[in-house]
C-alpha cells in the first residue's frame, strides 16, 4: 500500500510539471500575441480573458483532483466501507442471538410440519448452547485408523469396542470428559469412520461430517501419511472455520526416524489451515511386546494430545464455542432458506399448473384461430400479476399484461407455435387412437398447445421472479429454451395431453 501511494504521488507531481510548462508556454504565446495586437485593445482583452479562463479551470481540476487522491489514499476501510464480520465474543453472541431470531421468523412460516418441528427443535437446541456453552470435541477419521482407542486413551477406561476391520464404530457415541481447568464436561464424541464402501458406510459418513461440524475441536486422526482422499473432507471443514487437532497414532509401529519423517510431512500437508503445534504423534492402543517368554503390554500414549486440547479449549474455549453457536445458526438459517424457497416454488407451481388448465379449457371452447399468443398472453397476465405477488413483487395488470405480451413475442420468435402443434398433432393422436388429419388444427390441438405454451411461459416466469425481476446472462430467450428443454426430457407434455384428454377433450 505504501508503494502504491508512493507511486501515485510521483505521478501527480510528474503532471503537476508537466502542466505548470504548458501553462508557462501559453502565457509567453498569449503575451507574444498581445505585444503584437497591443494597438487593438479588443482584440488584446479578448486573448487576456481567454488566459484567465484557462488558468480558473486548470486550478479547479487540480484542487479536484487533489481532493479524490486525499480520498483514494486513506485506509482500505474508509475505500471500500462495509459491514465487519463480528470478531469480539459480544459481537459473535450478538449475531448468533440475532440469528436465532431470524430462524423462528422463518420458521413460522414453514408448512410442512415436520420441516418446521426439526427445525423448532434445533433452533432451541441451540439457543440452549448458546446460553449455556458445553464443548463438544469429536473424533473424526477413516475406520480402523484407532478413532476409539484414542477415545479409550484419553477417557482413561474403555468405553468403546475396538478392532481391526473398517466399520468397529457403527453409530455415534458421547462420552463426558473432565479435564483440569475446564469448568464444565467436555462431550467427546466418537464418530463412525468415513470413506467407508457401501450405502450403509456412506450414511455412517454422513453422520460423521454432520457431528464434525457441530464440532468446537476437531481430533483428526490417521494412522500413516494422510491420502487426498482424507484430506478434501479434512479441507472441507477447515474452510467452515473449524478448529482441528491432527492426530497421528499407531506410532508404536513405527521407527523414531519414520515417526519424525512422517509428522514433518503431516505438518507440511495441512500448513497452513492446521499449524504444526496441532499435529501430534499418539499410541492410543500400542502392540504388545514380547520379552522372551513374557508378552508385556505398553501403557497408551496421548499425553502430547490429552495436553494439547486442554490447552486449546482453556485459552479459546469461550471463542470456538461463540464460534461453532454464530455458524450453526448461519446453517439453519440458511436450510430454513432453502425450505422457504422450495415451498415457494411448489405454490408457484401450482399457481401455473391452476392457469395451464384455465387457457386450455377456455381455448378449446373458444378455438382461437392460428393459436394466437397474444390473446392467450392477455389471459396469462393474471397469472403473472399472481406469481409475482407470491414473490413479493406486487404489479398491477397492465404491467402484468406487458410482461405476458415480451415472453409471448419470444415464444413465437423462437418458432414454439408451430413446435407445440407439431408435438401436440402427434401425442393427441396417440392418445385418442384418432387420425392426425383429423383433429388438425381442431380444438383439442389448439387447446393442449395453448396450455403447453402457457405451462412454459409460467416456468419461465418463476425462474425471472426468482431471480429478482431478472432474466439473467441470457436473457429471456435462454430462461425459455431451458424450459422448453426441461419439459421435453420429462415427457411432461405427453402425460399433459393423456390428462386433457380424459378430462376436457372426450366430453366434448
Amino acid at each position: 500500500m505504501r508503494l502504491a501511494f508512493y507511486l501515485r504521488l510521483l505521478l501527480l507531481l510528474a503532471l503537476l510539471a508537466l502542466f505548470t510548462g504548458l501553462i508557462v508556454w501559453l502565457i509567453q504565446s498569449f503575451l507574444e500575441l498581445y505585444y503584437a495586437t497591443r494597438y487593438h485593445p479588443l482584440l488584446g482583452g479578448l486573448l487576456v480573458g481567454v488566459l484567465t479562463l484557462l488558468l480558473v479551470v486548470f486550478l479547479a481540476a487540480s484542487v479536484y483532483y487533489l481532493f479524490l487522491f486525499g480520498r483514494a489514499s486513506s485506509s482500505p476501510t474508509q475505500r471500500l466501507p462495509r459491514l465487519a464480520s463480528p470478531t469480539t465474543p459480544a459481537e459473535k453472541w450478538e449475531a448468533a442471538r440475532r440469528n436465532l431470531a431470524q430462524l423462528e421468523a422463518q420458521v413460522a412460516q414453514i408448512q410442512d410440519q415436520v420441516a418446521r418441528a426439526a427445525l423448532a427443535e434445533r433452533s432451541a437446541r441451540l439457543a440452549q448452547q448458546l446460553a449455556q456453552p458445553q464443548l463438544k470435541v469429536v473424533v473424526f477419521g477413516t475406520g480402523s485408523s484407532g478413532k476409539t482407542s484414542l477415545v479409550n486413551a484419553l477417557l482413561g477406561r474403555p468405553v468403546g469396542a475396538v478392532g481391526a476391520t473398517l466399520g468397529t464404530t457403527q453409530a455415534v457415541a458421547v462420552y463426558d470428559w473432565n479435564l483440569p481447568g475446564i469448568l464444565h464436561p467436555v462431550k467427546i464424541v466418537d464418530c463412525p469412520g468415513i470413506l467407508e464402501i457401501g450405502p450403509a458406510g456412506a450414511m455412517r459418513e454422513e453422520e460423521a461430517q454432520a457431528q464434525a461440524q457441530a464440532a468446537e475441536l476437531l481430533l483428526v486422526v490417521v494412522d500413516g501419511d494422510l491420502r487426498q482422499s482424507e484430506l478434501e473432507p479434512l479441507r472441507r471443514l477447515l474452510t467452515l472455520g473449524k478448529r482441528a487437532l491432527l492426530v497421528l497414532n499407531k506410532i508404536d509401529l513405527y521407527t523414531p526416524e519414520e515417526q519424525q519423517l512422517l509428522l514433518q510431512r503431516l505438518r507440511e500437508r495441512v500448513y497452513p489451515l492446521i499449524q504444526p503445534e496441532d499435529v501430534l504423534p499418539a499410541a492410543a492402543n500400542p502392540a504388545p511386546v514380547r520379552l522372551g517368554s513374557q508378552t508385556w503390554q505398553p501403557q497408551p500414549e496421548v499425553a502430547a494430545v490429552r495436553d494439547r486440547v486442554q490447552a486449546v479449549l482453556y485459552a479459546e474455549g469461550r471463542s470456538l464455542a461463540l464460534d461453532n453457536a454464530l455458524l450453526q445458526s448461519q446453517q439453519l438459517g440458511e436450510e430454513a432458506k432453502r425450505i422457504l424457497q422450495a415451498q415457494l416454488r411448489r405454490q408457484a407451481e401450482e399457481v401455473v399448473d391452476r392457469f395451464q388448465w384455465i387457457v386450455t379449457g377456455v381455448v378449446f371452447a373458444n378455438p382461437i384461430p392460428a393459436l394466437d399468443l397474444l390473446a392467450i398472453a392477455a389471459i396469462n397476465a393474471q397469472m403473472v400479476v399472481e406469481l409475482g405477488s407470491l414473490y413479493g413483487c406486487k404489479m398491477n395488470l397492465q404491467q402484468g399484461r406487458e410482461l405476458a405480451l415480451s415472453l409471448a413475442k419470444t415464444l413465437a420468435g423462437l418458432g414454439l407455435v408451430e413446435g407445440a402443434i407439431q408435438l401436440t398433432t402427434g401425442i393427441l393422436a396417440t392418445v385418442a387412437e384418432v387420425s392426425v388429419v383429423g383433429f388438425w388444427l381442431t380444438a383439442p390441438i389448439q387447446a393442449a398447445s395453448a396450455g403447453y405454451l402457457t405451462r412454459i411461459a409460467g416456468k419461465s416466469f418463476i425462474e425471472y421472479f426468482q431471480r429478482n425481476q431478472s432474466w439473467g446472462e441470457g436473457g429471456m430467450q435462454a430462461v425459455v429454451k431451458a424450459q422448453v428443454e426441461s419439459a421435453q426430457k420429462s415427457g411432461w407434455l405427453r402425460e399433459f395431453v393423456r390428462q386433457a384428454w380424459e378430462r376436457v377433450f372426450r366430453f366434448r
